[in-house]
């Protein structure tokens, strides 16, 4: 995920509405990849622009929109994909907990922790083949996703739903938990995610801990065809210099592919100050291909 800052906020007021806000955030990068194919090294842009728009309403309710204007040049973008899509939610929020529908997480990859930490140019260190980013079932359909999710303290809950509107697939139900807590100077982060389209079901449970700089999070997930994951991310940061690597390995399932299969990814953030980061990302996998980028990312 891209780190967005917001660069303008416009406020619009109406007799007899409460204020509404529409705030633009961008995020851009340059640089060099090498996405492991027969291209070789190739120069590598990304443009981002995020709209963020939220009001509320006279009894307190608050509610909004994002909409993501994503891949805008780079036929490259994406390892290949050329404008893989500009993802779109709306949200409605009250003492009932959050609703939102669109291209938004699933409840199991809300209530996971992952293991890709930082960024890179071409995202090198979290799309090799050892790699799972918290969802099994996301986007199995259109896309189009509705989420509920609350907290309470300490503990969250979450259920989604996605609907079979092709009769290609089937609807996706997925629910999930999350624990968080501060011990004394070392946050904690539990995650229980179960995901369920009528012909398979994925559960998964990750757990985080942070202290002095280091993060540690480990992964573990399994479906019902015999298939299961498991990966490993550790992160530390120590002023502007951040490091990370992640290692997964999967063994052969439904829901969570048909091949045994691992890899590793590596990344390095370095912050020149003002949105400036010096980025360097690497993804190696057992199915012989690695990347690899190197370049600038900047927020706006």
């Amino acid at each position: 995920m891209k780190k967005l800052l917001i660069a303008s906020t416009a406020l619009v007021a109406t007799a007899g509405m409460a204020a509404a806000e529409v705030s633009l955030s961008g995020y851009a990068e340059m640089g060099i990849a090498d996405f492991g194919g027969v291209a070789g090294v190739e120069f590598f842009n990304d443009i981002d622009v995020t709209f963020n728009l939220s009001g509320e309403t006279d009894n307190g309710l608050t509610f909004g929109a994002t909409i993501d204007l994503d891949e805008v040049t780079n036929a490259g973008d994406d390892n290949g994909i050329p404008n893989a899509g500009n993802d779109s939610s709306v949200w409605i929020r009250g003492a009932f907990g959050n609703l939102t529908l669109g291209e938004t997480d699933g409840a199991q990859d809300w209530a996971n922790q992952e293991i890709g930490m930082l960024t890179s140019l071409a995202d090198d260190h979290t799309t090799h083949a050892g790699y799972w980013g918290g969802n099994s079932m996301d986007g199995n359909n259109d896309g189009q996703i509705l989420r509920y999710d609350n907290t309470f303290g300490d503990f969250g809950v979450a259920v989604s739903y996605e609907m079979d509107d092709t009769a290609a697939s089937n609807d996706t139900v997925q629910v999930g938990l999350k624990y968080t807590a501060d011990l004394g100077g070392t946050s904690l982060g539990l995650g229980l995610g179960y995901a369920d389209n009528d012909t398979t079901n994925v559960l998964s449970l990750s757990a985080k801990t942070s202290f002095s700089g280091v993060d540690v999070v480990l992964n573990y997930a399994e479906d019902d065809a015999g298939g299961d994951y498991t990966g490993i991310g550790l992160g530390y940061t120590m002023g502007d210099l951040a490091m990370t690597a992640n290692y997964g390995e999967y063994t052969g399932g439904g829901a969570l592919g048909a091949l045994d299969r691992d890899g590793f990814g590596l990344a390095v953030n370095y912050s020149l100050g003002g949105g400036a980061t010096v980025m360097a990302g690497y993804g190696d996998s057992s199915t012989g291909v690695d990347q690899f980028s190197l370049g600038l990312g900047l927020s706006f």
